[in-house]
């Protein structure tokens, strides 16, 4: 028991410092000059020089790309989450044909993959004026984001006995009311897990702004990065600074909310 213990913990170590590695190397190139990297590639910093830093937030625009990337986050997974939850609970109490036909719409917008979208979004962006603002893409998340979304909170949903829904129907609360004042709260668990879970992937995504967001006064963290590598691409020390920048509110995000994340797998799971 104790070898088998011993060999999934070296299989995880193993699997840990390949995932890290890339980071390690960002965060090194970020922290050294160009003559302690070509001196040698790997070795740590003499001194911690945040010289680089500095130069990245001069010259990128760093401080209103995170504007851009926290605006649209914000936005898009506001509205992941009001439309799922309120579709989720509707088909998950639902009996008609009806309601079944609108979860499986949902579910078969998720087999579509995205590249087979880029050009008729695009094509639609720019008819309807959807380009370089921030309405435009915030729409466009949210109609992907509501897809799995919709999937999280019906099979929540359906986990929770009706009998208290009832109860509190018999005390005179209106469906508005026992899906605010009873629902809502026991969905928390399964509304961090759809939170973190589309938060990660909006921040980091790049193939949409890179169609919606081409003015300089909109781009993301991940866009202005691409620009900004392209631009900086002889100073490799620069260019890693500024992706050490753009991961550091991202990770720290995610450090807050993984027991969020960790407590609604584990209930969905129960309650599954």
């Amino acid at each position: 028991m104790k070898s088998l213990r011993m060999l999934v913990f070296l299989a995880v170590a193993a699997v840990a410092v390949v995932f890290l590695f890339p980071l390690y190397v960002a965060v090194l190139m970020a922290l050294k000059s160009a003559k302690q990297t070509f001196d040698s590639f790997y070795a740590l910093p003499s001194s911690l020089d945040l010289t680089n830093f500095v130069h990245a937030w001069d010259t990128s625009k760093y401080p209103t790309a995170i504007l851009n990337s926290v605006i649209i986050t914000v936005l898009s997974v506001l509205l992941i989450l009001i439309i799922s939850a309120l579709s989720g609970y509707a088909i998950a109490r639902g009996n008609k044909p009806l309601y079944s036909f609108f979860f499986l719409l949902f579910l078969s917008g998720m087999m579509v993959p995205f590249q087979v979208t880029m050009l008729p979004l695009y094509q639609l962006g720019k008819s309807l004026d959807m380009l370089n603002n921030y309405w435009g893409i915030v729409l466009i998340y949210g109609g992907f984001g509501v897809q799995s979304g919709v999937l999280f909170f019906t099979g929540f949903v359906r986990g929770i006995s009706r009998e208290i829904e009832e109860a509190a129907r018999i005390d005179g609360c209106s469906t508005p009311g026992i899906f605010i004042r009873i629902v809502m709260p026991l969905l928390k668990p399964v509304t961090a897990t759809v939170l973190v879970l589309n938060a990660l992937y909006i921040w980091n995504d790049f193939l949409l702004p890179l169609l919606y967001l081409q003015d300089k006064d909109f781009r993301t963290i991940p866009l202005q990065q691409y620009f900004f590598f392209g631009q900086y691409s002889s100073d490799l020390n620069l260019a890693f600074a500024y992706a050490v920048m753009g991961l550091i509110p991202i990770i720290v995000f995610f450090l807050f909310m993984q027991r969020f994340i960790i407590k609604g797998i584990a209930a969905g799971a129960i309650k599954g």
